[in-house]
């Protein structure tokens, strides 16, 4: 167990990293694309001759199924790599911009630069993938990177530090583990730039300190992410896309369905889906377990005696049964806060307005799903509730796909990445113009008489 407080040494140890590479980037070390290029190349190579490493250790920290730790943490991971050193030269290009015709001769464009050093703090659910994913692309970008893996997931975080160990300069990317005191000591520190994935409630201490620097951050949060059925929708495609995305991780995902809404008149119909869908497939048996007893204990007290369970609860493991709460109302506990395992209460709307209304009382969550067809329904309902992203007739695609920026707003976070839009978040656009010794009709220097005609009869 970490002590409360940091001793000096380790305060010393810390600041010295961030110096290093402060320094490092001082030196011009990271601005070659070429240099970049070569360290995500290792990268590459090495979470490639790790494969059965990383699935081991997602096994030993959260039990995950093999297939959903080659699909989601390893090979989405590679897929991004290679994007990136695909596309990185044409993403960082300057841009030429015009320019007012009264500054001729002119030229102005907007060019991308890294911000400097980098901190990034990941968590626990998703511990190889959302390391590497906001490293690959605050890398690719130019900036060095120190990483505060989770201390919730021992396995991964020793993984990581061998991987990035073998495949960067400690100057350029660096791991600093431990808990709660280490994010403090580092958040303490002047970086030039911070990305959070975690909690609500953390992030707004990380915005708070990170405030203090004026240091500009990425928060990626999560909220309730509200899963909407109406009449029209297709039920048993609706049943199993929803439960697919729900159980996945064991409900861990911050943009997993958090409950369903569905339209009274087919609630008892959607719910005989699920509950068909949940019984006939063995979602107990592949399953990841809960992170910790803390979080084990929560999401018990969350559940009712009416819950329709697949499966048993086993302590001694962290296994909790997959359920569904077949007759939630919007005032349950389960409906006050972000659930993060594998329960789905589903609670009823009567039209679209009243809907709207209950959903607006919620933070804006990382992601909306709908279930329709009715276009008229889904622009509607996207009009008048905000999320972070929107996927229709499906759970979780649109958070998966490296050709779309992903990020919450509100209480679901602020930022964007993943592909292009990850290379841009940690790059700032500098405007730079260039003008030439020339003479230059439209200098407004005393006296001004004959320029200000000029100007009037030009600029109208």
């Amino acid at each position: 167990m970490e002590e409360k407080a940091l001793g000096k040494e380790r305060k010393n140890e810390i600041g010295q990293a961030v110096e290093a590479q402060r320094e490092f980037f001082s030196t011009g070390g990271t601005r070659d694309i070429g240099m970049r290029l070569k360290a995500l190349d290792r990268l590459e190579e090495g979470l490639m001759k790790r494969r059965e490493e990383v699935i081991a250790a997602l096994k030993s920290d959260l039990g995950k199924p093999e297939i959903e730790s080659f699909l989601s943490e390893y090979y989405f991971v590679l897929q991004e790599i290679r994007l990136v050193r695909k596309k990185l030269r044409k993403w960082l290009r300057d841009r030429r911009v015009g320019s007012p015709f009264y500054f001729w001769p002119c030229r102005s464009k907007v060019v991308r630069e890294a911000f400097g050093v980098v901190l990034i703090i990941a968590p626990w659910n998703y511990p190889v993938q959302l390391s590497l994913a906001p490293l690959i692309s605050a890398v690719a970008a130019g900036n060095t990177v120190i990483l505060k893996p989770s201390e919730m997931a021992p396995a991964s975080d020793s993984l990581l530090a061998e991987l990035l160990s073998e495949c960067f300069q400690e100057n350029h990317v660096r791991l600093i583990p431990g808990g709660k005191p280490v994010a403090e000591e580092l958040l303490s520190r002047a970086f030039d730039f911070v990305f959070f994935t975690g909690s609500t409630e953390v992030g707004r201490i990380v915005a708070e300190k990170a405030a203090r620097h004026l240091t500009p951050v990425v928060l990626e949060l999560g909220g309730k992410c509200p899963c909407v059925v109406d009449e029209s929708a297709d039920l048993e495609i609706a049943a199993r896309r929803i439960l697919t995305g729900k159980f996945f991780n064991g409900g861990q995902t911050c943009f997993a369905p958090d409950f369903v809404a569905v339209a009274e008149s087919v609630r008892h119909e959607l719910v005989r889906e699920l509950e068909r869908m949940l019984s006939e497939n063995p979602w107990e048996q592949e399953m990841a377990r809960i992170v910790n007893e803390k979080h084990y204990d929560r999401l018990l007290a969350l559940t009712g005696e009416d819950a329709i369970t697949k499966g048993s609860d086993r302590r001694e493991d962290l296994h909790l049964a997959p359920r569904i709460l077949p007759n939630s109302g919007w005032e349950d506990q389960a409906m006050k806060e972000e659930i993060f395992g594998p329960i789905l209460p589903v609670v009823t709307f009567i039209g679209e307005d009243d809907l709207a209304r209950r959903l607006r009382k919620f933070s804006s969550p990382l992601a909306l799903y709908v279930f329709s067809k009715s276009d008229d329904f889904i622009e509607g309902l996207l009009a008048k509730v905000k999320s972070g992203s929107v996927c229709i007739n499906d759970t979780m695609k649109q958070a998966c796909s490296l050709e779309l920026p992903f990020g919450g707003v509100g209480g679901s976070g602020q930022g964007r990445y993943r592909g292009r839009a990850g290379v841009e978040t940690f790059t700032l656009t500098r405007a730079v113009t260039k003008r030439y010794f020339v003479k230059d009709p439209f200098e407004a220097i005393p006296p001004r008489e004959k320029q200000g005609k000029l100007m009037k009869r030009w600029m109208k």
